[in-house]
């Protein structure tokens, strides 16, 4: 009894530790996310969440571990209630972020930037550095605008031909879209998966740490 007890002590400790980590995890991606997300919306308000349950989780994840290490059954369920809120909220996070068309949104968000490129021009350019690209669809839109590219359109702002961005911005600007939109996926899912495991986990010690106390009282 005493080292199945111990044994799932060790394992919910190890799962914490997994949350703890995942947990830093998405707040750093939400508050990525959160840069680019449009207020009052869906995706927005599911970023905010996002923050809030990563802090959240971090934090559960220092009284899970506590409550394991003392073998409190206060504790415990309180861990349990926890991990219970937790779930419900990366519900709906899930649910937020398979109804949210990103790579669609990240599309028409430069497309109004593009539809103004003159007044959008540093933010545009911000971009071209950022994800090594070119006009909407290529370098030819600036020699169809102006007849020259802009040093944003090259490796390091130096003006040389080797260094000009072939591609152009609207595909990578959706490449880009697409690969945060499986990464937060993959980390979302992953959250919601080790909560489970620690939820039963958890409620197994309790169940455990419950009847021995029970036997202790009557002993």
């Amino acid at each position: 009894m005493a080292s199945r007890e111990n044994f799932m002590k060790a394992i919910i400790i190890i799962l914490n530790v997994l949350l703890a980590l995942i947990g830093v995890t998405l707040i750093a991606l939400s508050i990525f996310e959160l840069n680019s997300s449009t207020p009052g919306s869906l995706a927005h308000i599911a970023v905010v969440v996002q923050i809030f349950v990563g802090s959240f989780v971090v934090l559960s994840s220092f009284l899970g571990c506590f409550a394991a290490g003392r073998s409190s059954l206060g504790l415990i369920w309180s861990y349990v209630s926890c991990l219970l809120i937790l779930l419900a909220l990366q519900i709906y996070i899930l649910v937020a972020a398979h109804a949210t068309d990103y790579v669609e949104r990240a599309r028409a968000d430069f497309l109004q930037l593009w539809s103004d490129q003159r007044r959008n021009s540093e933010r545009i350019a911000f971009l071209e550095q950022k994800y090594h690209c070119c006009g909407r669809n290529g370098g030819h839109d600036y020699i169809l605008l102006s007849g020259a590219f802009p040093l944003s359109c090259y490796h390091n702002r130096e003006r040389q031909y080797a260094q000009l961005f072939g591609v152009g911005c609207l595909d990578a600007v959706e490449a880009h879209a697409s690969d945060n939109v499986t990464n937060g996926l993959i980390i979302k899912w992953l959250l919601f998966v080790v909560e489970l495991a620690a939820l039963g986990a958890a409620t197994h010690l309790g169940i455990t740490v419950r009847n021995k106390l029970r036997r202790e009282r009557f002993n």
